[in-house]
């Protein structure tokens, strides 16, 4: 019954992926795509609210029995868009080049699939979340609007174009890493560079802190859980011959582990300290912890492997890793158990990477994901019975 029920929403699922690519929108301005998907499920008959920010909102089917979600995403990213599509964006700057296109047109397949079987176990929320690629993003916003409700599970899926269509990567544990930012200040007096003795050298003290703290981390810290530290901007100085008086430093550390993560911040910035103290220089921290990493619960990733295995077949399931990238369904995951899952999107112009200009995915992931997504929730629903 379920393949039946998706291959005749198939083809009109891709249309609404190509329409809504055609018209991406940034975070939380997705005006036109959730008037978009809201007309989709008016068209299914499917029952929704959108949220008073007139951006995102929150479809539901079923009557009766356990709640659980599913969650999509609506926005784009600030990239120029170099595919050679006959649906290539057509708002300059903007291009859905992460997915979310698929993820929501899925979504609304799902809502559709799941409204049209009588005897459904139970109920289901549907999700669609604006600003995934914004920080705070929609996720905090859905939570603060109880679009989560008394659901007791959730499902995300995300295209891997590392795996083909028509398969999926599962993973129980952390499947993201979190993403936190730091700042930091260094001040002194500033000085002449043929007398460094005479002040404290800022970029001498900078120098040390790039190339010092990611080693000390791993001394400090048990190194079993993945971290990766980088500086994404490094600003001081303005002549050859002059010790600046102030250095700053930016940059993100992600975490793939809940442990670390709530302990990370306070050995950051106490190591900062040390390193720079026999400098002589000041420095200033401001640590911003920001998304958590997505923990898949046990009992999600059971229910969709079971789900996979029946409708998918043994060999489409395959083991994945842990992706030091950030998604804000952590939110979610926090309150309640929950799977990120990986779906296969590479097609036969092969491996092109998220958030890339060229980036394109194989369409056929957009059945696999209503199919997986109707089973797998299903599967939630008996499992919460």
């Amino acid at each position: 019954m379920l393949p039946d029920l998706v291959n005749t929403l198939s083809s009109q699922m891709i249309q609404l992926r190509r329409a809504i690519h055609r018209r991406p929108e940034l975070a939380f301005a997705e005006f036109e795509t959730t008037t978009r998907v809201a007309s989709s499920l008016d068209a299914l008959g499917v029952a929704y609210r959108v949220q008073e920010s007139g951006t995102g909102l929150v479809a539901e089917v079923g009557t009766s029995g356990p709640m659980v979600a599913y969650r999509a995403e609506l926005d784009g990213l600030p990239l120029h868009e170099e595919t050679d599509l006959d649906f290539k964006s057509e708002v300059d700057g903007i291009m859905h080049a992460c997915g979310h296109d698929a993820h929501t047109a899925i979504g609304v397949g799902v809502a559709g699939v799941l409204s049209q079987i009588k005897d459904l176990p139970g109920r289901a929320r549907i999700l669609f979340q604006p600003a995934e690629e914004g920080f705070p993003g929609g996720a905090e916003v859905m939570m603060e609007a109880e679009a989560l409700g008394d659901a007791q599970s959730i499902l995300a899926v995300h295209v891997d174009p590392s795996l083909l269509a028509g398969q999926i990567g599962l993973k129980t544990g952390a499947i993201t890493s979190s993403s936190d930012r730091f700042h930091i200040e260094l001040s002194g007096p500033g000085g002449h560079t043929a007398r460094p003795h005479e002040t404290a050298d800022t970029i001498f003290a900078a120098g040390k802190i790039i190339t010092e703290l990611e080693g000390l981390l791993t001394r400090q810290t048990d190194v079993r859980e993945p971290r990766v530290l980088a500086f994404g901007k490094v600003n001081g100085g303005r002549a050859a011959n002059v010790i600046p008086a102030s250095v700053a430093l930016e940059g993100t550390l992600r975490i793939a582990g809940d442990k670390l993560w709530n302990e990370i911040g306070g050995i950051f910035t106490a190591l900062v300290h040390q390193i720079v103290a026999p400098t002589g220089v000041s420095a200033t921290v401001r640590y911003e912890r920001g998304i958590a990493p997505v923990i898949n619960s046990k009992t999600t990733v059971q229910s969709v492997s079971a789900a996979a295995q029946s409708f998918l077949g043994p060999d489409a399931v395959h083991p994945t890793s842990t992706s030091m990238g950030a998604e804000d369904f952590s939110v979610f995951t926090e309150r309640i158990p929950g799977a990120l899952v990986r779906l296969g999107a590479q097609g036969d112009g092969g491996h092109t990477p998220l958030h890339s200009a060229r980036f394109e995915l194989d369409e056929d992931a957009i059945s696999t994901g209503m199919l997986l997504g109707s089973a797998s929730l299903i599967e939630m629903m008996t499992s919460a019975g």
